[in-house]
């Protein structure tokens, strides 16, 4: 009975720090379409950056290390908005489209001085991403967007 009581209250604690995963955009392959989401609720500032969770999806399998198959992947983004550069860790692969199955292939997240910065191509997801980040963090005074 105390185990059940136990899962309970951390089922709850999960659903209270669920994703809320807002799509950005589409790709515009109808053959093997990609949907790119940003986790509104993870969006914090840690200045002089943004900090959020990411996530892309693809309507079919990827293959990623080791021949690994996965359907989708969810990432740490750090955005500077001020010089609109992006860098990406922590990437973790799963074989559903919803990024809830149990992980199949997990990368650590980097400390910043080993992350890679870089300029998005104009149009891309990865601009989108960091307008949407940048525009959130106008205007707030506080640590969480």
């Amino acid at each position: 009975m105390r185990f059940v009581a136990m899962l309970c209250i951390w089922a709850m604690a999960l659903a209270a720090h669920a994703a809320d995963w807002k799509l950005l955009t589409t790709s515009t392959d109808l053959k093997k379409i990609t949907y790119w989401y940003v986790d509104a609720s993870s969006v914090v500032l840690q200045a002089p950056l943004i900090k959020a969770n990411l996530r892309t999806a693809w309507s079919q399998t990827q293959y990623g290390p080791d021949n690994t198959e996965y359907l989708s992947t969810t990432y740490i983004s750090y955005v500077d908005c001020s010089r609109r550069l992006l860098a990406f860790t922590a990437n973790t692969y799963y074989s559903d489209f919803e990024s809830t199955s149990a992980p199949v292939h997990q990368e650590d997240e980097l400390p910043l001085t080993d992350l890679n910065f870089a300029p998005p191509r104009p149009g891309t997801p990865g601009e989108m991403r960091i307008n949407y980040l940048c525009q959130s963090y106008e205007g707030s005074s506080s640590k969480s967007i």
